[in-house]
């Protein structure tokens, strides 16, 4: 067992005064976590695991010596469920994730691990002496004019009234220094200050004055800036734009953009393939697919990118290269400006923006990371190469411009009101801001309806079910009105008030109405079953998953369909029963899962894409043998079954307008039923989330809108 020398022995020899760690501070005298400053709660038993931990970093620090440290022989507790309790409330503190762990690596059945990087120790040392501080010029003329008395050392007092001159001499220099610091201070508030004393406000120039959203942005050489927006409801096109926002143009081109060269080539992401294409025109050249997210390096000779394969995303760095493998999703990469690191933005949680970001060198060792964000969009590396800024927040949708440096510190850089998305910083220091309203809306109709109705209630609505009948949707709010854990809520479709139904992300609803599934967001490691009526509310977790991810009623609700993430972030899909017994994994293929509540009204089979990946197919719950549902449109996704065996479909592509169809199995007959799309399509981006009613008689969808402007800012540090 090791038993070396760690920060629980130093800190109760008095010998170490904190821990430091990225934005944090373990101070060991007082038993205090800080973060920026900023105390964050944390119970002293779970302060003792942390800072044992944090002793011996990179270390595999087992359980057995988690128990010796933190509870001696002696001491009677249930040491499993306190240690499991002590984690849990360390990640909270620190913002990790067990699926994505930035501090906190969990090896089962062994220990656990440091892996947030360097510690750096505060040992207690001789006493501090202050160091002298230069006086101003305005106060060392106040102290000649009441200056010390020079008699020399050696020379007595000629006389008691001497010593008394002098005593009353050295009593008023004290006096004159305090007028003269009060007269000084009076001094610097009253007199004018110059505009160089002030420190300057960062300028906004606008750069976009339509309605709609602004999707990415990058500088371009000559002064010009290169974006892509879609406006009034339209596609997604590449602009190009320079100083003087009234002189812009419009490519010929649809995507997203990912880097411009020195030589006036915008590299673009378009349904997945990246491609380049001249900025004065011309045909694109397509260079990759599929293609989750790339970069360019800044001479414009190679990209970085990630790529999927069997269910993981791969970094590659140049092309073909792997230095990070994992199943966690990335949204945007960006490469320093000497391309020796790269920066990643994380999101571990599906069909969430919660997210941190990380930093790996050529090698693909991680450097530095963030803790977690509620929402995290935009990221670029600062203009010296020594940072990486990027745009999250703490609690819902408004994010600010913040910074992470490579020893792993994060600082704030530019807060302002509403939501912020970095785009890209020039070598200059100008830097590409979005300003965005960022909203989740939840839409309803029952057929024969002549348009939709809107039902959604606070600033980021997103559904997650409906009733049998279609009267009742289930949803949850995971902006700032829903809170750092978010809130699950029932609504009628009349549009009266709500009932909130608990905390976290809700995931199903049962088919009698009478149980809501729904997950926490800082321990997934289980799920939560809560009643719509009275009733206790109880846990499901299954053995082996560490994060409970989508979940969905099966047949007659008797059982359930689990997604989720093994320790070592492997992904599968169980079915269970409602008590998590004996829990089978579902016949998919190799790396496929189920996120879609697409079982028949029986339960005996479901709907998934086909090994190939060319079409939905039916599976066998128990022997899988996979079959092509008949006719499917190409292209089509499907979103459920009804009561009645009837199939829903929807376009693949999650662009507006997409039209919702039914499809009868027995007959191959589709027919169109609705389009979803809001009847004002500005800035609105996706459909998300289609729920139709087991009655076939109503659906809700949820859609993400986004009204943003671009613009260029200077004066950030």
């Amino acid at each position: 067992m090791h038993r070396a020398s760690n920060s629980l022995n130093d800190a109760v020899a008095g010998q170490l005064l904190a821990l430091r760690f990225g934005p944090f501070e373990l101070d060991v005298r007082s038993g205090e976590l800080r973060r920026n400053g900023t105390t964050v709660r944390l119970q002293p038993q779970p302060f003792k695991v942390l800072v044992l931990l944090t002793s011996r970093p990179g270390d595999v620090v087992t359980r057995e010596e988690v128990q010796a440290e933190v509870w001696p022989a002696g001491t009677f507790v249930d040491f499993e469920q306190s240690l499991n309790f002590c984690i849990r409330q360390i990640r909270s503190a620190l913002g990790d994730n067990a699926n994505a762990p930035r501090y906190v690596e969990t090896l089962p059945r062994r220990g656990y691990r440091w892996v947030g990087g360097p510690v750096e120790r505060v040992n207690a040392g001789p006493a501090l002496r202050e160091w002298p501080r230069a006086v101003p010029a305005e106060l060392r003329l106040a102290m000649a004019e009441e200056s010390w008395p020079h008699e020399p050392a050696t020379a007595p007092p000629s006389s008691p009234s001497a010593v008394r001159n002098a005593v009353v001499s050295r009593s008023r220099w004290p006096l004159a220094l305090a007028l003269a610091l009060v007269g000084l201070a009076a001094w610097g508030w009253l007199r004018p200050r110059s505009a160089a004393q002030e420190p300057s406000a960062p300028s906004f120039q606008r750069l976009t004055f339509r309605r709609g959203a602004v999707g990415s942005a990058r500088f371009g050489p000559d002064g010009q800036v290169v974006y892509a927006a879609s406006w009034d409801g339209g596609p997604r096109v590449l602009h190009v734009a320079r100083s003087d926002p009234r002189d812009f143009r419009p490519l010929d081109l649809q995507g997203t953009v990912v880097g411009v060269s020195p030589a006036g080539e915008v590299a673009f992401l378009r349904d997945g393939v990246l491609a380049r294409a001249p900025l004065a025109g011309g045909p694109p050249k397509d260079v990759l697919k599929p293609v989750v997210t790339a970069d360019w390096t800044a001479d414009g000779s190679e990209f970085a990118v990630v790529r999927m394969a069997e269910g993981r995303y791969r970094v590659e760095f140049p092309i073909g290269r792997v230095l990070e493998e994992t199943p966690v999703r990335p949204s945007r990469l960006r490469l320093s400006p000497d391309a020796r690191h790269i920066a990643v933005a994380w999101h571990p949680v599906l069909d969430d923006d919660r997210g941190l970001v990380a930093v790996i060198d050529r090698e693909g060792r991680r450097v530095a990371a963030t803790p977690e964000w509620a929402s995290l969009d935009g990221l670029a590396w600062a203009k010296d190469g020594r940072e990486v800024w990027f745009t999250a927040s703490e609690v819902g949708a408004d994010n600010s411009l913040r910074a992470l440096s490579l020893d792993g510190r994060v600082r704030p850089v530019l807060s302002g009101m509403g939501r912020l998305v970095l785009h890209d910083v020039a070598l200059d220091g100008r830097v590409l801001l979005e300003r965005a309203t960022l909203r989740s809306e939840v839409l309803h109709r029952r057929a024969g309806d002549a348009e939709d109705r809107d039902i959604s209630w606070l600033d980021f609505s997103a559904a997650e079910g409906i009733s049998a009948d279609g009267t009742t949707v289930l949803f949850y709010e995971s902006g700032q009105g829903g809170g750092p854990g978010y809130a699950t809520f029932l609504r009628h479709a009349d549009g009266s008030p709500p009932v909130r139904v608990g905390s976290g992300r809700a995931l199903a609803l049962s088919p009698d109405g009478r149980l809501v599934i729904s997950v926490s967001v800082a321990n997934p490691d289980h799920l939560v079953l809560t009643t719509t009526g009275p009733g206790e509310t109880r846990s499901l977790r299954l053995p082996g998953v560490a994060a409970h991810e989508e979940a969905g009623f099966v047949g007659d609700g008797s059982r359930v369909f689990v997604t989720g993430r093994d320790a070592a972030g492997r992904r599968s899909t169980w079915l269970s029963d409602l008590e998590g017994r004996a829990p089978r994994k579902l016949p998919l293929p190799e790396g496929r899962i189920l996120v879609q509540n697409t079982f028949s009204p029986d339960g005996s089979r479901f709907v998934a894409s086909c090994p190939d990946g060319s079409e939905p197919c039916f599976y066998d719950t128990v022997a899988g043998n996979p079959s092509p549902v008949p006719g499917v449109p190409k292209g089509m996704s499907v979103v459920g079954f009804d009561a009645r065996g009837r199939l829903y479909l929807r376009g693949g592509s999650k662009r507006m307008p997409e039209t919702l169809f039914r499809l009868d199995p027995a007959s191959g007959r589709t027919t169109a039923l609705a389009e979803l799309a809001p009847r004002d399509r500005a800035g609105a981006l996706a459909v998300l989330g289609v729920h139709v009613a087991a009655s076939g008689e109503a659906w809700t969808y949820s859609v993400m809108r986004r009204l943003s402007d671009l613009h260029v800012v200077t004066g950030v540090d």
